[in-house]
Parts: C-alpha cells; sequence; structure tokens
C-alpha cells in the first residue's frame, strides 16, 4: 500500500462528518435533479445523494480521495451508480460549461481549504457560474467567532491523549492532534500523527486551514454575485450567533438591485 493511499483511508477513517450534515444536505436536495459536490472526499456524502434519475458530480483535487469515493460508490445499486461522476479538479477554479446545477454543495469545513481570500473568490465565482438559475449554494464550516476573539490565538496545541482510536489494516492506531493558530493571517493548521500499537512506521497528515469569518464571507459571495438566504448554528435548524459551534448557509444568485 502506498503511502498517499494509505494517509487517504486513515483520513477518511478519522474524519466523518458531524452528527446531523448528512440528513440537513439531504434535505437541500429534495427534489434537485443535478447536484455538485465540492470537496466530496471518500464519498461519504455522494452515496446519500445518489438516487436513480439524478445526476451527482462529486470534485476533488486529491486522486486517491476519489479512488476511495469510487470504491465506496461500487457497492451502491447499479441504477444509483450510473448518475454519480467523479472529477478530479480544484474547487477554486472550476468550470462545467453551460451545466447548470440546481444544488452545489461544499460540506464539512471544505471552505477552509481555501488558503486565501483570492482562492475563496475564485471558489465563489465558479460555483455562480455552475449554479442553474434558482439553484442553491449550501455549505458549512465551524463558526470562527469566538475563536478569532481569544487572546490565546497565536498559540500551538498537543493532544496528550489520542482523539480518536480507529482500526485499518490489521492495525490498531491512535490518532493525536497538533494544531499551530495565527491570528494576523486567520490560519489554523492542524497536524494529525497516527501510531500504530505494538510498533511499526508512524502516519501523519496535514491539514492546513485558513478560516473565515461571517463578514468576509458575505462581501465575498457578493463579489462573486451570490447573497445569503439562510444561515444556522446547527443542522437542526438553531439560530447562528456568535456562540454557535458552526455556521451553516445557503445561498443564491444575489438579486437585481
Amino acid at each position: 500500500m502506498t503511502s498517499d493511499r494509505l494517509q487517504a483511508e486513515l483520513y477518511a477513517l478519522t474524519h466523518r462528518g458531524n452528527p446531523g450534515d448528512l440528513e440537513f444536505y439531504t434535505r437541500v436536495c429534495d427534489g434537485a435533479s443535478t447536484v455538485l459536490e465540492l470537496g466530496c472526499g471518500y464519498g461519504r456524502l455522494l452515496r446519500v445523494l445518489a438516487q436513480r434519475g439524478r445526476h451527482v458530480l462529486g470534485l476533488d483535487s486529491n486522486r486517491e480521495l476519489l479512488g476511495l469515493a469510487k470504491r465506496n460508490l461500487s457497492t451502491l445499486p447499479t441504477s444509483k451508480q450510473r448518475g454519480v461522476e467523479l472529477v478530479n479538479a480544484d474547487m477554486s477554479r472550476f468550470e462545467f460549461g453551460a451545466t447548470g446545477f440546481e444544488r452545489v454543495l461544499l460540506p464539512y469545513n471544505g471552505l477552509y481549504c481555501l488558503l486565501g481570500r483570492r482562492a475563496a473568490f475564485g471558489c465563489f465565482r465558479a460555483v455562480r457560474a455552475a449554479l442553474a438559475p434558482n439553484g442553491v449554494f449550501a455549505f458549512d464550516v465551524w463558526n470562527a467567532a469566538r475563536f478569532h476573539r481569544s487572546s490565546t490565538i497565536n498559540a500551538s496545541a498537543d493532544a496528550r491523549e489520542p482523539i480518536v482510536t480507529i482500526e485499518h489494516a490489521g492495525r490498531v492506531w491512535d490518532v493525536f492532534e497538533h494544531s499551530r493558530t495565527r491570528r494576523s493571517a486567520q490560519r489554523l493548521d492542524v497536524r494529525y500523527d497516527y501510531l500504530p500499537r505494538g510498533g511499526g512506521k508512524a502516519c501523519q497528515i496535514v491539514i492546513p486551514q485558513r478560516y473565515y469569518l461571517e463578514s468576509e464571507l458575505r462581501e465575498l459571495l457578493a463579489r462573486a454575485g451570490l447573497e445569503i438566504r439562510q444561515r444556522w448554528g446547527d443542522f437542526s435548524g438553531a439560530r447562528s450567533s456568535a456562540r454557535s459551534e458552526h455556521l451553516i448557509v445557503v445561498a443564491g444568485l444575489k438579486s437585481p438591485s
């Protein structure tokens, strides 16, 4: 097994989404016949969205994760598999010509993998071009408002205990999380160390992140021709506030002024 493939498989076992997010995106896509998921990863959401008669396109820049997605989708009934397409591309600068998607999704903090305002704007502009006239763009991120105001933000933190223990490839792995934050750059870079019990080669996965404040998101969406229609603080529909754990947004094409 290659190192890249092992990393992808360990990532998939560690990052399982947020409680309620699958149900949320299922509701968002209710009645939609064309869906684009950005940062689809190993296909966690694609499996749920695949339906007979629906075209679902999953986009990701990581080939190994797309390989996992293909394997995960292969267990679905053939009628559902036919409607799912996987594309290896950069979500900050993709295009699909005249295709109009009724739903475009960017789940599970995927937006924070875009490490600069230019990349985020590029993504939003590409979403604008990909949306059908009455289409919906939905995404969720962890709410950075309270975190950004913290006086201890410019620091590093290491987990002394495993955040999770997983089984893979006949071994038990303890997973440790290390984070480094920088207020000036709005960065939260996270490293995951996978240590196999009983000895053996460890594995490391680094996930650089640039978090965005809600005011920035509104500005960048507006510049790209999009506007927020609804927002929540959790996947059950709670009102969004500075103390909310999540920021969940549903946006659409900007209304003509």
